[in-house]
This record gives structure tokens, C-alpha cells and sequence, in this order.
């Protein structure tokens, strides 16, 4: 999925759109069709957040408290500019990320026309 997430993404839109036909024409109002789309796209955004987060590196450097008088672990001491480097590194989107983003707003998109039609 490295290079193609624009591919699987407009096959994700294209399939729902065909889910979405096949709905109606069983007798499912466009209204709840859109809204359901619109829902399953707030969700894959949700999804592409928290996969770009998680490559964020947020946890660096978090060192747990020691109760008095336990030895401190051996790699527990991290130094500093190690951190800064890892925090201000470039945000990282994953393909996974991409391809949740481009599904996500594309099925909002689609379940705004569906509603409003």
C-alpha cells in the first residue's frame, strides 16, 4: 500500500457510491444513505489522525517516578538533545494515514451531495 493509496482510496469512494445505489434502489432513503457515509468519513478521518499521531514521537523522553530508594534503570537517563531532535522532527504522514484522509473527505463529501440532494 506504499504507492497506492490514491488507488485504493477512490475504490473505497467508488464502492461505497455503488453500496449507496444499491441501497436506494432497495427502497433506503438518500438522507439516511448520506448521512451514513458522512459518519463512516468523520470516522476514517479520526482513523488518519491517530495514525499520523502516531508516529509523532509524543512520549519521548517521559521518564516514570521512582519511589525512594529503588535504583533508577539503566537506560532511563536520556539526554536532552537526543529529545529535541526526536520532537522536532518533520511530521511523518503514513500511507495508511493518506489513504484514510483521501477516503474520509471523499465520503463526507459524497454524503453532504446525498443529503442535500
Amino acid at each position: 500500500m506504499q504507492q497506492n493509496w490514491p488507488r485504493w482510496g477512490t475504490g473505497v469512494i467508488g464502492a461505497s457510491v455503488l453500496v449507496s445505489l444499491v441501497a436506494h434502489v432497495l427502497g433506503m432513503q438518500l438522507m439516511v444513505i448520506g448521512n451514513l457515509l458522512f459518519m463512516l468519513g468523520l470516522a476514517l478521518v479520526v482513523v488518519g489522525a491517530v495514525l499520523v499521531l502516531a508516529r509523532g514521537h509524543l512520549f519521548t523522553g517521559w521518564r516514570h517516578r521512582r519511589k525512594k530508594g529503588q535504583d533508577p534503570l539503566p537506560g532511563e537517563k536520556v539526554d536532552v538533545h537526543d529529545v529535541a531532535t526526536v520532537k522536532n522532527s518533520p511530521i511523518r504522514v503514513s500511507p495508511g494515514a493518506r489513504f484514510s484522509f483521501l477516503a474520509g473527505f471523499g465520503l463526507i463529501i459524497v454524503g453532504i451531495i446525498l443529503t442535500l440532494v
